[in-house]
């Protein structure tokens, strides 16, 4: 524990655009089915209410304040109302992401950290992992860009433009064209780019997405632009470097890295994709298990107990409501939220 003494203050954000045929079916199947016989987990509309319902006595132990839910059109949630139906399509949804609202929610959020939250340390709970934007900029403009510093657990380098990332022919050998406006995908080069954050300053753990050596030409502008972050001097601590005993290197990584006086945390759920979380939204690869996580919090909060620096703020991101808490057909059951109580705890 590394804030324990300090007030925290808990709150959730439900924004969950999404405009992927698959998600799209669970939200319609979700808005046209009869939620009554569901027992409480799987009738949970959003991860705020999961984790404030089924972590209570965890919060009050680590003195985390409930605050409440940032406010997110319904039609945007993960389980949105029997009324929003005809709002959830695929036009609507790509309506959504190509006039910039993302951008424009994202702001919103940082006045609301601002205003609801602070002077107390922020703990998110959420889907979108865009919405971390919000707070990263509240941070920067209390304590300044220079003094702020994000350790992210995550698959995914979110700062590839969706242009550069899914580039490619559709079956007729058509280019295919992508909205690059401001979304999960790309918003650590908003951040970025517009100064809220040092590339410097940006500690990537788990991602399993950065490229290899050159060779197919079709993907050399996903190469170069991920690695042009890495020159601009964000960090990368890969999947495979978890294979073998990783603990002193993983250790060596954050205390070399980690240069600024407060640290925020940030965990993308499909960070462990298929080992420690089967209720992430972006489940492409197997991912980290549990304790190897859990050992990356474990190794913040000593060097925050060290007085290395102090964590500014964390969140647990890209819930997938749809599956918290479901077993497999040969008897896994998800755990995604004892893992996100263990990894609040750890850091608290």
């Amino acid at each position: 524990m590394c804030i324990s003494k300090l007030p925290k203050k808990l709150f959730g954000v439900a924004l969950d655009p999404a405009d992927d045929p698959w998600t799209l079916e669970l939200k319609q199947a979700w808005m046209s089915a009869d939620p009554s016989g569901l027992d409480w987990l799987s009738a949970c509309l959003d991860p705020y209410d999961a984790v404030t319902g089924r972590l209570g006595e965890l919060l009050q132990k680590h003195r985390i304040e409930p605050a409440g839910k940032f406010p997110i059109p319904s039609w945007l949630w993960p389980k949105p109302h029997p009324s929003d139906l005809p709002a959830v399509t695929m036009p609507n949804m790509e309506s959504f992401f190509d006039s910039g609202a993302m951008l424009d929610i994202v702001k919103q959020l940082q006045e609301f950290v601002r205003e609801k939250v602070f002077p107390e340390i922020p703990v998110m709970v959420g889907v979108d992992h865009s919405a971390t934007a919000g707070v990263i900029a509240a941070l920067s403009e209390e304590y300044g860009a220079d003094d702020i510093g994000v350790v992210v657990l995550d698959q995914h380098f979110d700062a590839i433009p969706l242009s550069v990332r899914l580039a490619g022919v559709d079956e007729s050998g058509t280019p295919v064209g992508f909205s690059d406006q401001f979304g999960c995908g790309n918003f650590w080069a908003y951040l970025i780019n517009d100064g809220t954050v040092r590339p410097e300053n940006l500690l990537f753990i788990g991602v399993a997405d950065y490229p290899g050596e050159p060779g197919d030409p079709r993907r050399e502008a996903y190469r170069r632009t991920y690695l042009d972050y890495e020159e601009r001097g964000c960090r990368f601590f890969t999947r495979e470097r978890f294979e073998g005993d990783y603990h002193d290197d993983l250790s060596r990584f954050l205390r070399e890295n980690i240069k600024v006086p407060r640290v925020y945390i940030s965990f993308d759920l499909d960070v462990g994709s298929y080992a420690s979380t089967y209720a992430a939204r972006y489940m492409d690869r197997p991912g980290l298990d549990v304790e190897q996580v859990l050992d990356v919090a474990g190794s913040i909060a000593g060097d925050c107990q060290r007085g290395n620096y102090a964590v500014a703020g964390l969140d647990v991101m890209e819930f997938n409501m749809h599956f918290l808490g479901i077993e497999t057909p040969d008897g896994v059951k998800d755990s995604t939220l004892d893992l996100a109580g263990r990894f609040i705890a750890a850091l608290t």
